[in-house]
This record gives C-alpha cells, structure tokens and sequence, in this order.
C-alpha cells in the first residue's frame, strides 16, 4: 500500500444547490433533533394533499375574482344616469323636510270610493303623495273636518297602504291596523299624535319605488266628512344618518 499519496475522491451528484458537506450536516441536525425526523416524514406525506388544496384555493380566488368584476359592472350600470330615481336637484327639495301630506285624491276606484270630498255616509276616499325618495314615516296627525261641526269621530276609519307593495290588490299592502278616527281627535278637535306602525318590531320604510296611501271610511249614518289632512313626520336628521349607513354617501351633500 502506497503511503504519502493523496487519492482521489468522486462526490456522488446532488439536486440543487447543496453540496454534500451541507447536506451531512443537515442530515446529522435531523439526527441529533429527537422527533424531527418524524415530523419531516409527515411534512413530506402531506404535501401531495397541500398542493391539491393550493389548486382549489386558486381557483376559489379567481371565482372570487370574477365575481368581483361582475358586481363592478352591476355598479357601474346602477350608477348609471339611467338608473338614476331622482335627481340631485329634485332630492335637494327635501333636503329640509320632515312631513309628508297625504292630499292627492287618488281617482277612479269605483265601488265605494268617491273621487273627491266631501265623502257622504257609507262611502270612502283615498288620498296618497306625490312621487318623492324613500323615507322612514316616525308619526301620524290627522284632522276631520265633519259637515256642521260634527264630532262623531268614531264613526270614521282610517287604514294605511304601501302602493304597490309586491300584491295584485290596487290598494295595496295594508300597513298596521284600521283605525278609529277617534285615536287622532280629541271631542274638542285637538289632534292626538299617534305613531307609526312598526313592521317586525323595526320602523317601516316607505322605499323610493312605493307611495303610501290611506283610505278613510265614512261610517256614520249622517254627516259627511267635508276635508281631512293626513300628515306624516320623519326625523330629517335621521333620514340622513341613515342614508349615509346604507349607502355611504355624504350627508352635507344631502344625497339620498
């Protein structure tokens, strides 16, 4: 045997960028680590099911993606001038309003509905509002004006409708019950505040695309019902710190 000489070693080939001084040493880390090697075997198991759920994750994300650019473009169509239900300059007049008037005599219903006052024993009118943009009804006035200075306010209901209210009914869907006369009028003609229904136990929201009406029954055997004014109030601020919740716009702008 030839002493003094060197002698050639070969490396067996590696993948990567280790060379085998590097991976010795990692491999004697994993062998002085109790439990670690374990833990990498069951690493290396798991891989094969991380990279299916990687491919799911990716495709949920470019679902989401879609997703997101079809809503931009509902967005966008809904922002559109089009879509517009009222203009800034027709929100502009309520910007400072609180009350809405029931005094359009809504015509033509036939039956028992007359087409305007006074309305005779047996008969009933109904009144409604022009067009204008949703709002959140908080209270009810109401005032009868009874032939001769009648007081017989118990012989007159009084019951509410949101139009169209998603039924077949022309009148509509009916809003709380039918009411006395006499729950909004004192004998001595004082109004009584009453307040609106709630729905659900939540305030009812009167929408853009609706109106509300109300219809108001002559049932006394006598007098007629010369005039009535129907007032309803909504709290202005609210109507604005709510419109700023749902749809983040900006209340200086009073934008509804």
């Amino acid at each position: 045997m030839d002493s003094g000489k060197l002698v050639k070693i070969e490396q067996l080939p590696v993948q990567g960028t280790y060379d085998q001084e590097q991976i010795l040493a990692v491999l004697s880390r994993i062998a002085c680590t109790p439990g670690l090697l374990d833990r990498l075997i069951r690493c290396a198991d798991r891989m094969p099911e991380l990279e299916r759920q990687l491919g799911h994750f990716e495709d949920r994300c470019r679902s989401t993606v879609s997703r997101c650019e079809s809503l931009e473009l509902i967005a966008g169509a809904y922002l559109c001038p089009e879509q517009v239900s009222f203009s800034r300059r027709t929100r502009d007049e309520f910007s400072n309003r609180s009350q809405v008037k029931l005094h359009k005599v809504e015509q033509d219903f036939g039956g028992d509905f007359v087409n305007s006052f006074p309305v005779p024993p047996g008969k009933k009118i109904r009144l409604t509002h022009a067009p204008r943009p949703g709002y959140t009804p908080d209270h009810i006035r109401i005032d009868l004006n009874i032939a001769g200075g009648g007081n017989n306010y118990s012989d007159f209901t009084v019951q509410f409708y949101v139009v169209p209210g998603g039924v077949n009914s022309e009148l509509g869907l009916e809003i709380g019950n039918e009411y006395d006369g006499n729950l909004f009028l004192n004998k001595d003609g004082s109004q009584i505040k009453v307040n609106f229904p709630d729905y659900r136990g939540m305030p009812l929201d009167i929408g853009t695309m609706e109106r509300l009406a109300v219809v108001i029954s002559n049932n006394g055997p006598a007098n007629n019902l010369d005039s009535a004014h129907v007032n309803i109030f909504y709290d202005n601020n609210r109507f604005y710190e709510l419109c700023k919740e749902r749809c983040g716009c900006d209340l200086k702008r009073g934008a509804v």
